[in-house]
């Protein structure tokens, strides 16, 4: 048997029960391609990134850790949703076999317009909602292998809270910090307060990076950058930074990002980075 459990938005409530099933209730994806979680990795088509030993990470979930060890899930705990909840369910999430399925839920997917079945009578109903389910689902959860599978950190972190840390912003403290590094001076009418979300995320992977560089792997990464971003102004061994698009660039050579091709030795800017194995 498949369970269908909701979590809704008022936290007393926590989860509820909504229905049950023999027929899986969400298709269950392939999840044979998937990638170790990576900020400067991005999915290609039909990849998944995932997180072993979810479980003792402690991003928080109402249902995950109900069923580890020598418990097993039982869905006669769970109180059965009432009508008026379903305007407030936060997320869905399916139980099926040894897996968990969860797609995040707004209140647009709860329909309120007549309607009717198409069949060889039709009926017309009116002031009986229904709820839309998408095809594919935000997030998995393998109950045996303690692996989160999941695509986008932005439809998942309502379901698993703290998540989002993998995916944090620089304070401004942070910021501040790393715009007064000694290879680094800002130019013009362009502060900290200009630099946008998309360039503080980048500078908190740059200051986990920079933890690790020597004095001699700065001056290295500093040679690389000028190397490649000949439109980013230099004086003496300071990056004078005017634009977000010049810090744009700095930050992606901390990553080192930038490489060129042996065959026709064109420089190349890589949009996404994954490291590999000799395996």
């Amino acid at each position: 048997m498949n369970y269908l459990l909701a979590e809704i938005k008022d936290r007393k409530a926590g989860l509820l029960r909504v229905m049950s099933d023999e027929r899986g209730l969400f298709d269950m994806p392939d999840l044979s391609d998937s990638q170790v979680y990576s900020l400067a990795y991005k999915l290609e088509d039909g990849e998944w990134y995932k997180l072993d030993d979810f479980s003792s990470r402690g991003y928080g979930n109402n249902l995950i850790g109900s069923t580890l060890g020598n418990k097993t899930f039982d869905s006669t705990v769970y109180n059965q949703i009432t009508k008026r909840q379903y305007s407030k369910i936060n997320y869905l999430c399916s139980k099926q076999g040894d897996y968990f399925l969860f797609q995040k839920m707004s209140s647009t997917r709860l329909v309120y317009k007549k309607w009717f079945h198409i069949s060889g009578e039709p009926t017309l109903e009116i002031g009986k909602p229904i709820m839309i389910l998408n095809s594919s689902v935000d997030a998995v959860y393998d109950i045996k292998g303690d692996i989160l599978y999941f695509k986008n950190i932005a439809k998942v972190k309502s379901m698993f809270r703290g998540i989002e840390e993998l995916y944090r912003e620089a304070t401004q403290v942070e910021v501040d910090a790393f715009l007064i590094h000694d290879f680094i001076s800002l130019e013009g009418t362009f502060t900290s307060n200009n630099v946008k979300t998309a360039n503080r995320k980048r500078i908190a992977m740059a200051i986990d990076i920079l933890d690790q560089f020597t004095q001699d792997d700065e001056k290295q990464i500093f040679q690389y950058i000028c190397s490649y971003c000949g439109d980013v102004p230099v004086n003496d061994e300071t990056f004078l930074v005017s634009t977000e698009n010049h810090l744009k660039k700095i930050l992606y050579g901390i990553e080192q990002r930038y490489y060129t091709t042996p065959l026709g030795n064109e420089k190349r800017l890589a949009n996404s980075i994954l490291t590999l194995t000799n395996d």
